[in-house]
């Protein structure tokens, strides 16, 4: 049985091996259509991990708030205070602290081009009358592509 069907394929060999012109055409047809659907996807991706590099790095200043806030009365205002060792700058973003006080603690990621979104994070304190104890509590917000910071509902 296998030697007949390697006989038929012997036969249908033809002396010219190679592609035709319409074979090529067709094949760059196919990769030209699917380089076209796959960079918009690839560069949606890439501004997917810049955004959330700066999410993480808001939840790190975040966190680092709520531990400030259970040391003192107040949420930091600068990364000194918070003694954390993280840039106000990167390529991509610009990091700046918006309000803080005693029940408030805001941080904003600005993007430095159009292409991403602003978020900002915001932390605050719920104090409980008539006790000192207080909890915290945080959440992050992202605006429209090149928007301004966004502030979070509960800020």
């Amino acid at each position: 049985m296998f030697s007949l069907i390697l006989s038929y394929y012997r036969l249908r060999q033809s002396p010219e091996n190679g592609l035709t012109l319409l074979e090529l055409l067709v094949s760059v047809v196919i990769v030209g259509i699917l380089s076209a659907v796959a960079v918009p996807s690839m560069f949606q991706q890439s501004l997917k991990a810049r955004q959330a590099a700066a999410k993480s790095y808001i939840g790190s200043v975040n966190r680092a708030q709520q531990t400030y806030r259970l040391e003192f009365p107040v949420f930091a205002n600068s990364m000194a205070n918070l003694e954390i060792d993280l840039p106000l700058a990167s390529d991509q973003y610009t990091f700046q602290f918006g309000i803080t006080n005693s029940t408030l603690g805001e941080f904003q990621a600005i993007p430095n081009n159009n292409d991403l979104d602003a978020i900002t994070g915001c932390v605050f304190a719920t104090i409980v009358v008539g006790s000192s104890a207080t909890t915290t509590s945080s959440m992050l917000e992202q605006s429209g592509v090149g928007g301004a910071p966004a502030v979070p509902p509960s800020c």
